[in-house]
């Protein structure tokens, strides 16, 4: 069971409340932001959006992997039983 007071664990259970495809869908979108302002001119704001999307992905891979929520069929076996308790 993990401890609520734990200022991690609030983190999670924000992460945990985000479907994984968002996560996905906000890498994709800054790689293309980025490719827009690379294509304006504007290389230091292409550079800077161009860092966020291994930190979406890798949120998205972690929320699906390691903190398997609602969206699979454990994480609802796992809240069911949870409430039944």
């Amino acid at each position: 069971m993990q401890d609520h007071r734990n200022p991690q664990n609030a983190l999670f259970e924000i992460v945990d409340q985000v479907p994984s495809q968002v996560w996905y869908s906000l890498g994709i979108l800054s790689i293309l932001a980025s490719l827009i302002f690379q294509l304006i001119g504007k290389k230091n704001w292409a550079d800077f959006i161009g860092k966020w999307p291994p930190t979406f992905l890798l949120v998205g891979l972690y929320h699906k992997l390691l903190r398997p929520g609602s969206e699979d069929a454990t994480g609802q076996l796992r809240d069911l039983a949870e409430r039944v308790r």
